[in-house]
C-alpha cells in the first residue's frame, strides 16, 4: 500500500512538472546556459548539457540580437519545467520589458545550424 501511494505521489509530481516531451527535447528553464539571437524572431538556446534548441517567437522582439541579457519565463511553475509553446522570452526596452511569446521550440541540429549560417552569409554578401 505504501509503495502504491509513493508511486502515485511521484506520478503527480512528474505530471505537474510540465507537458510530456520526448527524452532529450526538454529545455528546462533552470538549465539555460547560453543563448544567441539570430534575428528578432529566432533565438538559439543552449542548456547546461550543451544541447541546443531553436525558439521561434510568435511576434518580433525588437533588437533582440543586440541585447546583453534575456529572461525566460516558463509557466510550468518550477525550474524543472520544460520551456514550451506560450512561454516567454523577456527582453529589456526603454519602456519596460518586452514579453515575447514562444510559438515553437525544437532541437537545433548541426544541419539547421549550417543552413542558418549559409543563409546569414548569403544575406551579408548581398549587402
Amino acid at each position: 500500500m505504501k509503495t502504491s501511494l509513493a508511486l502515485a505521489a511521484t506520478a503527480l509530481v512528474l505530471a505537474a512538472a510540465g507537458p510530456a516531451q520526448a527524452a532529450g527535447t526538454c529545455l528546462r528553464q533552470g538549465n539555460i546556459y547560453n543563448w544567441d539571437a539570430l534575428n528578432d524572431t529566432t533565438v538559439i538556446v543552449e542548456d547546461d548539457f550543451h544541447q541546443k534548441f531553436k525558439l521561434t517567437l510568435m511576434t518580433p522582439c525588437l533588437n533582440l540580437q543586440y541585447k546583453e541579457r534575456l529572461g525566460f519565463r516558463a509557466f510550468g511553475g518550477s525550474a524543472l519545467s520544460c520551456v514550451s509553446r506560450g512561454d516567454e522570452v523577456l527582453a529589456s526596452s526603454p519602456i519596460g520589458p518586452q514579453h515575447c511569446p514562444i510559438s515553437r521550440i525544437e532541437p537545433y541540429t548541426p544541419e539547421m545550424q549550417k543552413a542558418d549560417k549559409e543563409a546569414a552569409d548569403a544575406q551579408k554578401a548581398s549587402h
